[in-house]
């Protein structure tokens, strides 16, 4: 079958761009959030900035830094994860079409890759639509918070070995916390992550946003994992260099590395998929202290991200 043939069947006309394991929901409401943020100190430690809860500025810049994908094998993780949940619900891998390391077409496939991935179409769709989009996102949901001997395990590591002990460098070269090792930060991660299954070819693309509109508090950073390349399927996150300044630029990042942005201020979306793979990545957020209130509930929702509590 020729790949313009596979893709004339794969077109996704939903207006749900991802299917994505996040059981988080917001009601929109009129009013102010159910718990002000109290964050444990002001400003930074010493600092002038009273009263704020922003994250200074050196620590909001976007940053980027490389991780060792077999030590940290999250892309087999999930792809283990994947092929144990029903196909019929979160998807399989296409018979049909499978990648080269260059991302070329190749029959018979020798390995087992997440761009392969396919979502059905009924997945992406919302149940006003006749689809199975809300119970699919709950499905995959549950699958991922319990994958406590796999893929979180894997995930944990990660954190707790080196996305932290790197933002904590960044704090102390800042001159936000002291060199002293004896001197603890509490950090507070999103715990499970966001897994994100973005099919193509797809109309619909992540809107444009910033994450206080969703209730998220300024001091914390967002992360971002590619778990497939964003050269094959044609997307990446795009975002502001710095709140409402609209001068959006891809991060970049590639399998293999870990972006963060201020995602709370900083507008940022997602391209559209316009290609006939699959793009997979997570994302999650770190709440620093001493700008972080970890007791703050967001407005509006019904459930918010669970976090874990690290101190490095």
């Amino acid at each position: 079958m020729e790949k313009d043939e596979i893709a004339l069947e794969l077109v996704y006309t939903s207006g749900i761009p991802t299917l994505r394991s996040s059981a988080h929901r917001v009601r929109k409401k009129i009013g102010k959030n159910r718990n002000t943020p109290k964050p444990q100190a002001s400003g930074a430690s010493g600092g002038t900035d009273i009263g704020t809860t922003m994250l200074p500025s050196s620590i909001r810049e976007k940053d980027m830094f490389p991780y060792d994908t077999e030590e940290y094998d999250l892309s087999g993780a999930i792809v283990s994860l994947l092929q144990s949940l029903d196909p019929d619900i979160v998807g399989s891998w296409s018979s049909e079409l499978k990648t080269d390391d260059d991302g070329s077409s190749a029959a018979p496939a020798t390995k087992t890759r997440l761009e392969d991935f396919r979502i059905p179409v009924t997945s992406v769709t919302r149940r006003a639509n006749k689809g199975q989009c809300e119970d699919a996102q709950q499905y995959l949901s549950e699958a991922v918070a319990s994958s406590h001997d796999t893929f979180l395990h894997t995930f944990d590591r990660l954190l707790t070995e080196q996305i932290l002990p790197h933002l904590k460098s960044r704090l102390v070269h800042a001159g936000i916390i002291p060199s002293d090792p004896a001197t603890p930060v509490a950090f507070y991660y999103q715990r499970p992550p966001t897994l994100r299954l973005q099919p193509g070819p797809a109309r619909a693309m992540v809107r444009t946003h910033r994450d206080a509109d969703y209730g998220h508090q300024p001091g914390e950073l967002n992360y971002w994992i590619p778990l497939t390349d964003p050269a094959i399927t044609g997307c990446d996150l795009m975002c502001e260099s710095d709140a409402d300044v609209g001068d959006y630029s891809p991060l970049g990042t590639r399998r293999g590395e870990v972006s963060s942005f201020h995602g709370t201020a900083c507008r940022h979306y997602v391209e559209r998929n316009e290609t006939v793979w699959t793009r997979v990545s997570l994302d999650f957020r770190v709440g620093i202290a001493p700008y972080y209130d970890p007791g703050w509930e967001m407005v509006g929702t019904r459930a918010d991200h669970l976090r874990q509590k690290v101190e490095l």
